[in-house]
């Protein structure tokens, strides 16, 4: 770490080191990080994006000769004194996953060799012992940055708290002493000076020094003259019809509009926000938009606010605008409305069953509001393969989690449920298992041979993942003759992104008539969701796909959300629709079709086999 050493500086104004700053990031040829820590007459540093107005008392700082300073960093109004030390750090390491933890760690680690427990916490605050002693900012230019902050050793606290703020009462004693509160001046808690405390901790982070006197003092000087004038540290005040501001995690960030003829004419954004790019460039963006939430949020699709003020979201972005948006809830239909824990108690012979033998019945691992009435019937869906899926998808309450061993004992368990239950059509399915080498297509052919030799009248389905479109996987299951293969495409084409993890609609299809290509007396089916954003005209050009690779029998039924973190309902569908696509289907020429709000991929299934 290079340090350059400006302590023979006669020129105690911020300007001069805020040249200073610019010009070892535009000019100067390092190879090295470099670090610097000075000191200044009483001060306000006010943030590059901040209304200066706003953030002082004029009269306070004009009557006690304070410097009033605007940097070219973001975040909010600071300030200093010659109790204070100012330190920065110029780098070409512009890592914005921790964006101040990189360098201002060490001095973090140097305040911590004194036995002061120091910490970084935050957006960009140093604390010791709780109290904060340290706040820091940061600016790019091209591939460098400056981090820039100060270090409160025996800062006048009465001039800290009368320039900040305009209230006249901060200078009671009470709001010095809620200041003190909750912030500290570090030589407080340390025995010795500042000028001790200077050379220690250049000791603790420079490596190697040189003297300002060797760079182009004439450039550094070009450079600070903007700090000394009014146009740049206090500007214009903004004036627009539409004005808001709102304090965020980010930061306290307000908007200024102006409109006219509905678009936006001039827009400003201030606060003490930390920018990774120009914020002129994000408010560009704006300019000429219909001033409406849909139209600023086409703009946020294109350009992330988070590239221009660090850690806002876009939600947040759009309530300094619009408000909160209200989310509007659908209510849930009666007929959607199923007494889960009565159906639990009904079915609770069956799931001792399964635990007992070591199974998963998708019926009650996604409280599938059919199962009494499959059950009764004498149809049963099972689980093979674990319940941990290595796919994640926005729809699917199944886990997403490291696989498990596949159990050998897997097939005889199904066989052993099926006895016990007796049933008549058995459904087979499983998680996806992208990890193994045959995608599972191995288990799901013991299963379907060892219930085939044990009960052959018990009809076989195997509801498969789609093998990642693995030939050979795909032959194995066909080879093995179960009576229905069943693959879900879920939803149309357009809404696969985003709701189906690492899958295809054609890739889908695609399985459904190799299936059936392979062996033609094994009917097919496929299962959608409906009340996800589909339109009518969309799922019945679905139906037609199907139908195009031999698709036998469909399902069609109402999506609704496993949880909040999962896709939400957009509608629910109505029994007028799900008549229609009955019909549709019939009309199409599927086998059977089976639509209805309750109605899930395995509904009524030995049914749709034989064609009722």
């Amino acid at each position: 770490m290079l340090f350059i050493d400006t302590k023979t500086n006669k020129i105690n104004h911020c300007g001069f080191y805020f040249g200073l700053e610019e010009y070892l990031i535009k000019d100067y040829d390092y190879n090295s990080d470099i670090f610097l820590l000075w000191s200044v007459a009483p001060s306000v540093m006010i943030g590059r994006h901040q209304i200066t107005n706003l953030e002082i008392d004029n009269d306070f700082v004009k009557d006690n000769n304070i410097h009033i300073v605007r940097r070219n960093s973001g975040g909010g109004a600071v300030y200093t004194d010659p109790g204070c030390l100012q330190f920065s750090f110029i780098t070409s390491n512009k890592s914005h996953s921790n964006i101040f933890r990189g360098q201002v760690n060490n001095i973090v680690n140097a305040v911590n060799k004194l036995g002061i427990n120091a910490e970084f916490t935050g957006r960009n605050d140093i604390l010791a012992n709780g109290k904060k002693f340290s706040g820091n900012a940061e600016y790019i230019y091209k591939n460098r940055m400056v981090m820039h902050g100060t270090i409160l050793f025996n800062t006048d606290f009465a001039n800290l708290v009368g320039s900040l703020t305009p209230d006249k009462s901060k200078l009671s004693s009470h709001a010095i002493s809620s200041v003190k509160a909750r912030v500290t001046n570090i030589g407080e808690l340390l025995d010795m000076e500042i000028d001790e405390f200077y050379d220690y901790m250049v000791s603790q982070i420079a490596t190697s020094k040189i003297d300002y006197e060797t760079l182009d003092i004439p450039k550094i000087n070009e450079y600070s003259k903007k700090f000394y004038t009014d146009e740049w540290n206090y500007g214009k005040n903004p004036k627009y019809k539409i004005s808001n501001k709102i304090k965020f995690d980010a930061g306290n960030i307000s908007v200024n509009v102006h409109i006219k003829n509905e678009l936006v004419k001039d827009i400003k954004i201030n606060g003490d926000f930390f920018s990774l790019k120009k914020i002129i460039d994000f408010e560009n963006a704006f300019i000429g938009v219909k001033y409406n939430y849909e139209s600023f949020l086409e703009v946020l699709k294109v350009i992330r606010v988070r590239k221009y003020i660090y850690k806002l979201q876009t939600s947040e972005f759009l309530e300094l605008f619009f408000g909160k948006k209200k989310k509007q809830r659908i209510s849930k239909p009666d007929y959607l409305k199923i007494d889960m824990k009565n159906l639990n108690k009904e079915t609770k012979k069956i799931r001792d069953l399964l635990k007992q033998h070591n199974l998963y019945s998708v019926c009650q691992e996604a409280n599938c509001p059919n199962q009494l009435e499959c059950f009764s019937n004498k149809t049963a869906t099972f689980m093979i393969l674990g319940n941990h899926c290595t796919r994640n998808c926005n729809f699917c309450d199944v886990s997403n989690a490291k696989p498990l061993k596949v159990d050998p004992n897997e097939p005889m368990n199904i066989l052993k449920a099926v006895e016990v239950m007796d049933l008549s059509h058995l459904v087979i399915t499983s998680v996806t298992r992208d990890d193994l080498k045959d995608y599972g297509s191995n288990q799901f052919v013991k299963c379907i041979e060892i219930v085939q030799k044990a009960r052959p009248k018990t009809t076989i389905e195997v509801l498969i993942p789609d093998f990642m479109g693995d030939y050979e996987s795909i032959k194995r299951v066909v080879d093995a003759e179960p009576d229905v293969i069943n693959h879900n495409v879920e939803t149309i084409e357009r809404l696969y992104p985003g709701f189906r993890d690492r899958a295809t609609y054609q890739r889908s299809l695609d399985l459904l008539k190799v299936a059936k290509e392979l062996n033609p007396n094994i009917l097919t089916k496929s299962g959608i969701m409906v009340g996800i954003g589909e339109t009518i005209e969309e799922v019945l050009a679905l139906m037609d796909d199907l139908r195009s690779v031999g698709c036998d029998i469909i399902t069609i039924g109402q999506y609704l959300r496993p949880s909040m973190k999962h896709a939400e309902v957009k509608e629910y569908v109505s029994l007028e629709t799900f008549d229609l696509y009955k019909k549709k289907g019939i009309e199409k020429g599927f086998r059977y079709t089976a639509s209805g709000p309750l109605v899930r991929s395995s509904y009524q299934a030995l049914k749709q086999f034989e064609g009722d």
